[in-house]
């Protein structure tokens, strides 16, 4: 007969537990401080995502008006455009060229509201693309209707004006500055027009386009964020029948635009000889072949445990956070455009 002892069931002491326990504990912690650490880096990321994004969004937007800066359709020069207005009796034709600087009063056949931004503002053809160096402004005597998104225009921020036709032709239409351009060799046939009468039918040889302005600039508050900046455009257009400009939200979180225009001094060489500010003296007698844009971006929240350090020099702009602006990440590109446009003769 076989006998069998029978032993008690042991289990873990207490010291075995704790240590179970403490062993448990380390693995756990472990495992929530790689998970905070790698959410804490995926947050990052996509923050940064983010910024570049609207950056490149926002230097997006710009380029198509900057590539195209000067196209008038047949031409690409301002000079060879006439504007023709009909009246009752007679027909008013003004030359463009310096018409900004030389005219004593505004042109009124395309109306009071196309003067908003500066007398005759935006009918100098001439100047394909000016700005304003680190504060807004547009053109003589602009009035407040064409003030920045309220409060106010960022300040230090530079401000780009580009003219051009549109890309696509257009049915003459009243309301609408427009530019009728030839294919013909004869330069007397292209004419900026108001009053949706066309000089000449468009046909085989001839063509219409609306004529676009754009101002960028950068404004203290975003639609929807107050003091959380963004990237404006006034664009011409037609409002209650008349040429009028707009004034529109491209994009939130901007916070800077920078322009230095690439001038061609070596006889119409199509290359650039310098990079100079908007405010260089005599630009608008130099020949603009290149935009070189800077666009800086902030978050719309400050990062829990991240301070900017970063010194930002770019154009002629030093920036350097301080106090609650360092606990907002930061993201600043830069973009070079040449213009199809420019003239090498």
């Amino acid at each position: 007969m076989t006998m069998h002892t029978n032993h008690p069931a042991r289990g873990f002491s207490l010291v075995e537990l704790l240590v179970a326990m403490a062993i448990g504990l380390l693995l756990i912690s472990a495992a929530i401080t790689a998970y905070v650490r790698s959410r804490a880096l995926f947050e990052t990321d996509e923050t940064l995502a983010r910024l570049q994004d609207t950056a490149r969004f926002a230097l997006a937007t710009m380029e198509p008006d900057i590539e195209l800066a000067g196209y008038y359709g047949a031409s690409n020069r301002g000079a060879n455009l006439s504007f023709v207005a009909h009246g009752a009796s007679q027909t008013l034709v003004a030359t463009a060229y310096g018409m900004r600087q030389s005219a004593d009063s505004p042109v009124t056949a395309i109306g009071a509201a196309a003067h908003a931004c500066g007398r005759n503002f935006a009918i100098d053809v001439m100047r394909v693309a000016e700005g304003a160096n680190n504060h807004f402004a547009v053109g003589p005597n602009a009035t407040s209707a064409c003030a920045p998104y309220s409060p106010g225009a960022q300040p230090g921020a530079d401000v780009l004006t580009l003219r051009r036709a549109s890309v696509d032709t257009s049915a003459a239409a009243d309301g609408r500055i427009q530019i009728l351009a030839s294919r013909l060799s004869s330069l007397s046939r292209q004419f900026l027009f108001v009053d949706g009468r066309a000089p000449v039918p468009p046909d085989a040889d001839h063509e219409i386009h609306d004529l676009n302005v754009r101002v960028y600039y950068v404004a203290q508050s975003s639609v929807d964020h107050a003091r959380y900046p963004a990237l404006r455009v006034k664009s011409l257009t037609s409002v209650a029948g008349e040429p009028a400009f707009t004034d529109a939200e491209i994009v939130p979180g901007v916070e800077d635009l920078q322009i230095e225009f690439g001038i061609d001094s070596a006889a119409h060489s199509g290359q650039v000889s310098q990079y100079v500010n908007p405010d260089y003296p005599g630009l608008e007698a130099q020949q603009i072949v290149a935009v070189r844009a800077w666009i800086r971006v902030r978050a719309e929240h400050p990062e829990p445990g991240f301070i900017d350090a970063r010194e930002y020099h770019y154009a002629d702009v030093s920036f350097v956070p301080v106090g609650a602006e360092r606990t907002l990440r930061r993201v600043l590109l830069s973009r070079t455009i040449t213009l199809r446009n420019a003239r090498t003769s």
